[in-house]
């Protein structure tokens, strides 16, 4: 029987709400997309991930804003395995409105965009 220990407290965790969103926001520009996928041609949905191999880092946007954690196998010999965090739909568009202020402008209109386009099919 394997005993869970508790999580250590890092710096991530004296943050305030705010400081925090920026943060994930910052790795979100980096190692995050976002967009509208369909897995039916008819059902098309807002989606939104981030994948990297610190797993410690991918658990903090679950841990923030829900969603799910994969783990991606490494696609080349000379690879890593990869985590991916994904939140669809309604807590995807609420995850990006959160952190919208601290995105590129180039995302930002991007998000715009595709509101857009989800506001049109809808």
């Amino acid at each position: 029987m394997s005993k869970l220990t508790p999580k250590k407290p890092s710096q991530y965790d004296s943050l305030s709400e705010k400081e925090k969103i920026l943060f994930l926001a910052g790795v979100f520009e980096g190692e995050g997309s976002f967009g509208i996928w369909s897995k039916i041609k008819t059902k098309k949905y807002f989606a939104c991930s981030v994948e990297m191999t610190d797993k410690d880092v991918v658990k903090l946007f679950h841990e923030h804003f829900g969603g799910c954690i994969y783990l991606c196998k490494r696609r080349k010999e000379h690879h890593k395995d990869t985590w991916r965090w994904r939140i669809n739909g309604k807590g995807a568009l609420n995850t990006i409105d959160k952190m919208i202020d601290y995105l590129s402008i180039r995302r930002k209109e991007k998000f715009n965009n595709v509101v857009q386009c989800l506001k049109i099919s809808s």
